[in-house]
């Protein structure tokens, strides 16, 4: 496919809508004026930051800038959302051209139009927060996919791995003395990761499936076996 062919359907397209269209206008791919209107659009074979980057650069003109894209052969508006919502937010329209030979058309599938500020979801940011502060030390690598993740809670569960390993047996109260979190009572008896055991009323002891897989995080582990010695009356 050559970016030509995006050229025809779109320049139908605005004709039809009733604009004069020009083509390589001062750089700009296409151009339509329709009483004292000034659209813009840009053609390209792909959706890129260079393509985006030179429609925010037409905004400059005061034109309703468009870009013009082939058709994604998959396309749905939910895989595509996120996609329509950066455009929506850089004020830009998009179009799509679906290629079919002599039969070729263009649709617009969002206009320019103002983007109202993004209010802030006061919510989001309180649990992004609240995480940030429930991390010790930060053993995560970003961006990476299929490995496991160290979340405030998993630190939570770790130090009470490390605190039943070297103590043995021990009450929420107990443990709680040693550094472990004041809601650890309620972590115990939940048990989300399967690696405590309830002994008797009130008495906790890590499994072999704890020790395992508390083993996988030995930079936790060494952190809060360390930092339990500090509770540790000398």
């Amino acid at each position: 496919m050559k970016e030509y062919e995006l050229f025809a359907p779109v320049k139908n397209m605005f004709e039809n809508m009733g604009y004069k269209v020009n083509a390589e206008v001062k750089d700009c791919d296409i151009t339509a004026v329709k009483d004292g209107e000034l659209i813009i659009a840009e053609l390209k074979r792909s959706l890129s930051v260079n393509l985006l980057a030179q429609a925010l650069d037409r905004q400059k003109t005061g034109a309703e800038v468009y870009i013009a894209v082939p058709k994604p052969k998959r396309y749905s508006p939910k895989t595509y959302r996120d996609t329509l919502y950066v455009i929506k937010k850089l004020e830009l329209g998009l179009i799509f051209v679906n290629l079919r030979d002599e039969f070729s058309y263009a649709e617009i599938v969002q206009t320019p139009q103002e983007f109202k500020p993004v209010k802030t979801d006061h919510k989001k940011r309180k649990a992004i927060v609240k995480e940030i502060d429930g991390r010790s030390i930060d053993t995560n690598t970003g961006g990476v996919n299929g490995r496991k993740i160290a979340t405030a809670f998993t630190e939570k569960c770790i130090n009470l791995a490390c605190l039943l390993t070297a103590r043995g047996p021990s009450s929420p109260k107990e443990l709680r003395a040693l550094g472990a979190d004041e809601n650890c009572a309620a972590i115990l008896r939940r048990n989300n990761y399967g690696w405590f055991d309830r002994i008797e009323k009130g008495i906790y002891a890590i499994n072999d499936k704890g020790k395992a897989e508390a083993a996988e995080y030995p930079e936790l582990c060494g952190y809060y076996s360390k930092r339990m010695l500090s509770y540790l009356p000398t």
